[in-house]
């Protein structure tokens, strides 16, 4: 047998066990075809489509850049140029997806709609300040690009381009009122299906006719931020609807939901998959208001704010961040949350709640702390989304492990692997030999996440985008978070929740160094502090019935004015 038959053979076994799913296998029989055969395309792509397939993303780009490099093989470069994409786009790789944006014989060789994912990627994690403000500035050029193109691609609802519409551009620490107005004109433009004109009766209701949408209404942060709120509004004045998304059907929580809905009187519509069956779905309730709890975490929610669906449209601190569209009136916010000027971070009409815009229960435990593991001493924690670690808040981090020689720092591992990984390699050339006291634990239930809260000596808040639900929970225990907040909503909910605790002296830091010294006396304080600001919880953040009645009177003068 010639060589060239022998690679055939081992090329055509890898084929056979990558269609019964033996990846590894595969791989083995494909390595052993290259070995013979180096520089064939068929077998370098499907070496990489097999290194894909089991998320080897590394050997997967490696393969597929030899392919590329080959003079030739148009179509099997087309296929690896595209798949190449989606490995940067699963790496979060900046830098490959300008490799991508920079070589001009590309053209050829994407689709429209790769063309645009190209164009619109945006990481959701950096590595350094600089590499931020060069890439937003890149990415804002790119949109004003895309924006004058007289021959910009249209594309269906079904073909999402990046994440969710701009989702991690909140985590960057810039203004973004601007750049969201521009992407809503643009997803408009790609999409010519959100260009309905408001086709729907306005109908006087006997009670006021408020709907609350999300895809996170059932086990998630968003629901434990505004059930309260559907729950508790005075059922006499109000007819409120929960809008579940298909995305977000309860499986086998449906019983729980639907016995919920009729001990607190609110009516669910659970929204078909069809987008204009969703749109003419809402629109027949004939709402007063239309409450987006958030917006941008979702693709078919935030195509559902690009129209009018009802009366009025409001949105809130479930995703802390203006929209830039016109079609959403007024965002809810609090008084205790804003600094002077506010109005000109948004685009919506800022509605300024007393209390923080939400009623949240009192969480309950399974299997709570024993009190010798609730004052343990020198346990800092930043039980938080690592998307929220901005590279500036990296400083802090060295600076603690400096300064206390028993810290330890907890983080929670991301879903998402490679996330977990970059933040560690940053964190690494930052700290150095003081990595083995920084510790990422795997992601926690209800019961083990507040559970951590507790037995760590204090909590820190990332700058830039801070704690919210985390925080609220954290005050079972009545851990501390330190914070440092800037001008911008995201980075204020602990400092407004500290507000209406009404705590004395709240660990507010001005600066790195301050935030890094009360960090440091916190976590060597004793058990009173737990206990003061648990009472206070308890007595002013919880279950506040005050909450209610101030929305309530929100809601009413919207549509009374």
């Amino acid at each position: 047998m010639s060589n060239q038959d022998e690679a055939k053979k081992y090329f055509f076994e890898g084929i056979k066990l990558y269609s019964k799913k033996d990846y590894s296998g595969a791989i083995n029989e494909f390595e052993k075809s290259l070995r013979i055969s180096p520089d064939r395309p068929s077998i370098l792509l499907n070496l990489a489509k097999t290194y894909f397939k089991i998320n080897n993303f590394k050997n997967a780009e490696k393969n597929l850049e030899i392919l590329i490099s080959l003079k030739g093989h148009d179509q099997e470069k087309k296929e690896a140029l595209n798949l190449l994409l989606e490995v940067y786009l699963k790496l979060d790789d900046v830098n490959g997806i300008n490799k991508l944006r920079k070589i001009s014989y590309l053209e050829n060789y994407f689709d429209n709609y790769n063309k645009l994912k190209i164009q619109m990627f945006y990481p959701r994690f950096f590595d350094t300040f600089k590499e931020i403000e060069i890439t937003r500035n890149d990415y804002e050029k790119n949109i004003d690009s895309l924006l004058s193109n007289e021959k910009l691609p249209k594309l269906s609802l079904d073909e999402d381009l990046i994440y969710t519409p701009n989702f991690p551009l909140s985590y960057d620490g810039h203004d973004n009122l601007k750049i969201n107005n521009k992407l809503t004109i643009l997803y408009k433009k790609i999409y010519q299906k959100l260009n309905q004109e408001n086709n729907f009766k306005i109908e006087k209701n006997d009670k006021i006719k408020i709907g609350f949408i999300s895809e996170f209404f059932t086990n998630h942060t968003i629901l434990k931020l505004f059930q309260g709120i559907i729950y508790k509004l005075d059922k006499s004045k109000f007819e409120v609807f929960v809008f579940f998304s298909d995305k977000t059907l309860p499986g086998n929580r449906y019983d729980e939901i639907k016995r919920n809905c009729i001990i607190h009187n609110y009516q669910n519509v659970f929204l078909p998959k069809d987008f204009e069956e969703k749109v003419r779905s809402i629109k027949n309730v004939n709402l007063d208001i239309l409450f987006y709890t958030d917006i941008h975490m979702s693709k078919d929610l935030f195509f559902l704010t690009l129209l009018k669906l009802a009366k009025f449209q409001i949105t809130s601190w479930g995703h802390p961040e203006t929209t830039g569209n016109e079609k959403i009136d007024f965002f809810l916010s609090s008084e205790l949350l804003e600094t002077n000027n506010y109005q000109k971070r948004y685009s919506e009409k800022v509605l300024l709640s007393k209390y923080l815009p939400m009623y949240f229960y009192k969480p309950k435990l399974n299997k709570s702390l024993s009190e010798d593991l609730i004052s343990k001493n020198n346990i800092y924690s930043c039980p938080q989304n690592l998307m929220k670690m901005h590279p500036t808040f990296d400083t802090a981090i060295k600076k603690i492990l400096d300064i206390d020689k028993k810290a330890k720092i907890y983080f929670i591992k991301d879903t998402n692997e490679i996330m977990t990984k970059k933040f560690f390699q940053r964190l690494k050339k930052q700290i150095s030999t003081n990595m083995d006291r920084v510790i990422f634990t795997d992601k926690y239930d209800v019961d083990g996440f507040i559970n951590h809260c507790g037995r760590s000596s204090v909590l820190l808040d990332p700058f830039i985008f801070g704690a919210g639900n985390s925080f609220h929970e954290s005050m079972y225990y009545g851990t501390p978070t330190v914070t440092m907040p800037t001008e911008y909503l995201k980075s204020r909910i602990v400092l407004g929740a500290y507000k209406q605790m009404k705590i004395d002296n709240p660990p507010v830091a001005k600066d790195i160094d301050e935030y890094v010294d009360m960090c440091v006396q916190l976590a060597n304080s004793n058990i009173e502090i737990k206990e003061n600001y648990r009472e206070s919880a308890n007595k002013y953040l919880f279950e506040n019935e005050n909450v209610i009645r101030d929305l309530e009177e929100i809601f009413e003068n919207i549509v009374n004015e």
